[in-house]
């Protein structure tokens, strides 16, 4: 590729002297442990392609709670600990709260405007008072008609064509997010708005790790013109633009004219445009930015932890059938279990837990940003690392989650001590820990605990009617997913099908 070439011999010389001029380590420090590091790339061929959760694992495992690596000049740190995160990201977020800058991700294709890849300051603490204001935890309840209602809809959906039961979990919480965002009541999977959307949340998952595209590493690139060989980056950067570009403006515009014409209403964007009375336009960016944001944060969490759920269902059988019993004898089987249900239904909820835990959507969580130098536990950690909080080591962390992390088993969080996974991790840490987080909960345990209500999971079947082995396996990216699996979802009894039905 010989785009690649020329930027590798023209960055050469200027990385080469970055290196040498660096500022260094302050007498009697050292930066943390982590792989030899080569010449000039240092450890970018370290840096695995595929599966990097799994490498990342590994460092942890041979350097500890805290491993650093560099890449053409770029310091990288891992974060390996709860005690460590929390220090870093807890004690420390005056330094660690700010995020890398990702030239494919925020210049060329406009996701700046997404609060969580807003850089740290003034504007971002705008976005999040913003947010804050409807989505903090004595709020987030008021959602859960919109929750139970798309719920409802998605069981009907799974009952009549269960074998699309991806393309129906990604309605529905794209559905949940549009009506809570936009008042948009979404009636199929094939609305404009739904497949806008979804094309920007797959624009995420390929530009949002650091280094995803070689511009990022080497930012002049950008200036190179889409017809340059090699510079497929720019092709992709203009189509994805424009859906970014239409998944923030015309929903919100809709949400305008609506306004006008009948007065606002209780959705995110209108009751924050009632308030504006001043008409000021900063504000009104302001909240077109948070309600863009909503369904990017919010649509990928919720569905996928759904998917994991229901392929941990098709593996693990018995722990299907002890939730479905403790559901059976709660709640039994004349209504459908709401939100309210939670706390009566202790094992239902553990499994709800373990989706979350077993196979982190972001396995490396999003990079933080050092802005200034610091030193931690004698360790130089250089202004400008990227700081990651290893969600999958955390997560599988046996101190904090007992023996046998790599099988799902929600007996776990019976045993005293174990951590809730909810609390950070999945949902980021720090300043930057995602505030839709109790939305997140609600949607995923109504989801699961309906499913699990009314629905059995098991293998596919073959032509003949037997069950054969479910092939599963997890995408790498900045998101980490079942890739397409198949399985059998079915009503459990005719009762379990009259109350869909009648729900």
């Amino acid at each position: 590729m010989p785009l690649f070439w020329v930027a590798i011999s023209l960055s050469a010389l200027a990385l080469l002297l970055f290196t040498l001029s660096r500022r260094l380590t302050p007498k009697g420090l050292r930066l943390p442990p982590g792989p030899k590091p080569k010449p000039i790339i240092g450890n970018l061929l370290d840096l695995p392609g595929q599966r990097h959760w799994i490498t990342y694992g590994q460092w942890a495992k041979e350097y500890g709670e805290l491993v650093y690596a560099e890449a053409l000049g770029t310091h990288m740190l891992w974060v390996n600990s709860q005690e460590m995160a929390h220090e870093i990201f807890d004690k420390r977020a005056s330094i660690y709260s700010d995020r890398f800058k990702t030239v494919m991700l925020e210049e060329l294709i406009g996701m700046d405007k997404n609060i969580g890849f807003q850089h740290y300051g003034p504007s971002w603490r705008t976005h999040r008072r913003t947010m804050h204001t409807r989505f903090h935890s004595g709020v987030s309840g008021a959602y859960n008609p919109i929750e139970k209602k798309h719920t409802r809809k998605l069981l009907k959906n799974l009952l009549h064509k269960p074998k699309a039961f991806t393309q129906y979990l990604l309605f529905n919480a794209g559905a949940i997010i549009m009506e809570i965002a936009y008042g948009m009541d979404l009636k199929d999977k094939d609305d404009p708005y739904f497949s806008r959307a979804q094309q920007v949340v797959r624009a995420m998952d390929e530009t949002a790790l650091p280094g995803a595209f070689l511009v990022d590493l080497i930012p002049w690139l950008k200036y190179i013109p889409s017809w340059v060989p090699g510079a497929e980056f720019q092709k992709k950067a203009t189509r994805w633009r424009q859906c970014v570009d239409d998944m923030y403006n015309i929903p919100f515009d809709e949400v305008k004219r609506r306004i006008s014409s009948e007065g606002p209403d209780q959705c995110f964007v209108a009751s924050h445009l009632g308030e504006n009375t001043k008409f000021d336009l900063e504000f009104e960016e302001i909240v077109r930015n948070c309600a863009g944001s909503m369904y990017t944060a919010g649509t990928d969490t919720t569905v996928n932890s759904i998917r994991t759920f229901i392929l941990a269902m098709v593996l693990n059988p018995e722990v299907q059938r002890k939730a479905q019993n403790e559901i059976d004898s709660i709640v039994g089987n004349q209504r459908l279990v709401d939100i309210s249900d939670m706390e009566s239904l202790p094992y239902t909820t553990a499994v709800m837990k373990e989706a979350f835990r077993w196979h982190p959507l972001l396995p490396t969580g999003v990079a933080h940003v050092a802005t200034q130098n610091d030193i931690l536990n004698g360790y130089f950690i250089p202004k400008g690392t990227i700081v990651y909080g290893n969600v999958w080591e955390l997560m599988h962390d046996e101190r904090h989650y007992g023996p046998n992390t790599e099988k799902f088993n929600p007996e776990r969080y019976f045993t005293p001590g174990v951590r809730d996974p909810t609390i950070n991790g999945p949902f980021g840490f720090g300043r930057r820990i995602c505030l839709g987080r109790n939305m997140a909960v609600d949607s995923v345990f109504l989801a699961i605990s309906s499913i699990l209500q009314v629905f059995n999971i098991s293998n596919p079947r073959n032509e003949e009617g037997k069950e054969i082995p479910c092939e599963y396996d997890f995408t790498s990216g900045f998101f980490s997913y079942p890739t397409d699996f198949k399985c059998t979802i079915e009503p459990r009894s005719l009762v379990a099908k009259e109350l869909i039905v009648r729900s």
